[in-house]
């Protein structure tokens, strides 16, 4: 008889993210592609920056400062070099030193993601001023971004024409009107106004001077107060909720500092102690749910999810994360559902489309997990998740270079997700490189000693080197940490077949199958070891059979061929 035994199954890692909002901090890199984006210049009547806030149709919205509006002839210069005409601009009412202009286009530009509540922002927080600042050295004007922090952010004290947020970063006349970031890569002010040291040389460029002081922006909290009044609908006045006690805010930091750490533990008792002392806030919630995710801790932590909701349903991280736990828990539908709310919710948020490629996956679509991986490297380009979760669908659909070199982006950008190296050896292994993926899979493991994966994919890559003892100690060692690891009883079940261990390799098919009903290569493979055992012809028929259907069903001609050539070879 034959061995009809199928390759073995190694199964890639989709890589799962469950970010906290605050401390999600983006890379200054990151912060610069958002910017460079969104940020538009302003010429033709003045030098000034904007940033795109909206898009309705063909027709995009520029935040900016009605300084910048005293001469006509303005026109908008967005990102691609492309110059556009301007509509009249909308001017703020009491004065408010703010303007909306519009202009037309029918090429997609991003926009930028507003803060909910610029009143959040505190002293000593690290921000960013970004826009077309006339050049010290040269008569032209190149986009720039400067880093800086918070020096003050008086929510009752303006210091006229709407400005309040008060920053140190060092600025240049032409970044007027232009966009001030938090390290989430959301806007939160507008900067308009810079002290200038008059004692202080000239530049080269005799119109420029250094500004030495302190600068000044107008919150995205007092653009939405008045964008009604000035003509720009779907802004309404943030909503500031009343201060509650500082210890919940102060335990909350704590948490957030601790999740810094890797500290889940800690990150855990800290939002617990916060929640008993302010039982109503979706954000602490939110953070406990985070905390509990990464102590896998899934049902706890969809249960926070859903409490945080509840109480405000309108927070897209708060979907993605729950996405996330249902996934995990096995619910894909309600996994698909919430990140599609998500998406909705902000269509720029790269995490959900990260969330839904893993349902995606996990409903064996792997193009649409291409697909949603690949949206989320556009809004994101250095998402290191995004690569290896793309990487590992590629392989799937026998890609396996393109896997790689995906691989290989995820670990230049996060030299510390294992899951990209398990990836990265699962498209090896494919290859036929089999020791040069138990490297991968080996270099995985130090990274992250749980994943058991990676155990049971160094059986499948001992295994094809012949090392049947090897493959069996990799899987015992998966089995252990995880003892519902289906491929891990198919691998070392296939391992003991060629151990000459048919009764052992039948029993670990059997517990696959029970993990996997629909696992057609566990259901061959039993039946091989049932031929080679002798004295069951009609269950090994029945499991051949069995196999045979299931590759039909499942749309694997070449696989169903196969079997059935098989079954036409049994005395």
């Amino acid at each position: 008889m034959k061995n009809y035994l199928l390759p073995t199954a190694l199964l890639g890692t989709i890589a799962l993210i469950s970010y906290v909002s605050p401390a999600a901090a983006l890379s200054p890199v990151e912060i610069q592609r958002i910017a460079r984006q969104t940020t538009v210049q302003i010429t033709g009547c003045d030098f000034g920056s904007g940033v795109i806030i909206r898009k309705d149709g063909n027709t995009y919205s520029v935040l900016t400062v009605a300084h910048n509006f005293q001469k006509s002839g303005c026109e908008i210069v967005t990102a691609d070099d492309t110059k556009h005409q301007t509509s009249k601009a909308k001017l703020f009412p009491d004065r408010v030193d703010l303007a909306v202009v519009t202009f037309t286009s029918s090429k997609n530009y991003p926009i930028a993601k507003l803060i909910d509540n610029s009143d959040r922002v505190e002293a000593t927080e690290t921000i960013y001023v970004s826009g077309f600042p006339l050049s010290t050295a040269i008569n032209t004007s190149v986009f720039s971004i400067v880093k800086g922090d918070v020096v003050a952010n008086p929510q009752n004290k303006q210091q006229g024409k709407g400005y309040s947020l008060i920053y140190s970063n060092n600025t240049l006349p032409g970044y007027s009107g232009g966009p001030v970031w938090n390290e989430s890569g959301e806007l939160i002010a507008i900067h308009g106004q810079g002290d200038i040291d008059t004692k202080l040389q000239t530049t080269i460029n005799d119109n420029v001077r250094v500004k030495t002081g302190y600068n000044l922006g107008i919150t995205i909290n007092t653009f939405a107060k008045f964008a009604t009044a000035a003509g720009v609908s779907g802004y309404a006045p943030t909503k500031v909720a009343t201060i509650k006690p500082k210890p919940a805010e102060d335990l909350l930091a704590t948490a957030l500092l601790e999740e810094s750490k890797g500290n889940y533990q800690g990150m855990l008792e800290n939002a617990d102690r916060a929640i008993a002392i302010d039982s109503s806030n979706a954000r602490l919630y939110y953070v406990r749910g985070v905390a509990k995710s990464q102590l896998s801790d899934r049902q706890g932590a969809l249960s926070d999810y859903n409490k945080s909701i509840a109480l405000n349903p309108n927070v897209a991280l708060a979907y993605s994360n729950r996405a996330y736990a249902k996934a995990e828990l096995g619910d894909i539908k309600g996994a698909v559902e919430d990140s599609n709310r998500a998406i909705r919710i902000d269509p720029d948020l790269p995490e959900a489309y990260v969330n839904r490629s893993l349902a995606k996956f996990q409903l064996g679509d792997n193009r649409g997990t291409i697909e949603d991986a690949t949206r989320a490297i556009a809004l994101r380009p250095n998402f290191a998740q995004a690569y290896s979760n793309r990487a590992v669908a590629k392989s799937e659909l026998g890609d396996n270079q393109g896997a790689i070199e995906d691989s290989n982006r995820a670990i230049s950008f996060n030299p510390k997700l294992a899951e990209a190296y398990i990836n990265r050896g699962l498209a090896k292994y494919k290859l036929g490189e089999y020791q040069v993926a138990i490297e991968d899979f080996n270099r995985a493991l130090v990274l992250k000693p749980s994943l058991v994966q990676a155990y049971s994919n160094i059986g499948g890559a001992k295994l094809a080197l012949g090392d049947n003892k090897g493959a069996i100690e990799a899987c015992n060692r998966a089995l252990a940490l995880n003892p519902n690891l289906f491929e891990g009883y198919f691998i070392r079940g296939f391992a003991k077949y060629q151990s000459g261990d048919n009764q052992g390799a039948i029993s670990d098919y059997s517990r696959a199958i029970a993990l996997k009903p629909n696992f057609a290569q566990a259901y061959a493979n039993r039946g091989v070891a049932k031929l080679a055992l002798g004295g069951d012809k009609k269950t090994a028929t029945e499991d051949l059979q069995k196999s045979a259907a299931l590759f039909k069903q499942q749309g694997k001609m070449a696989d169903y061929q196969r079997i059935v050539t098989a079954m036409e070879q049994i005395p």
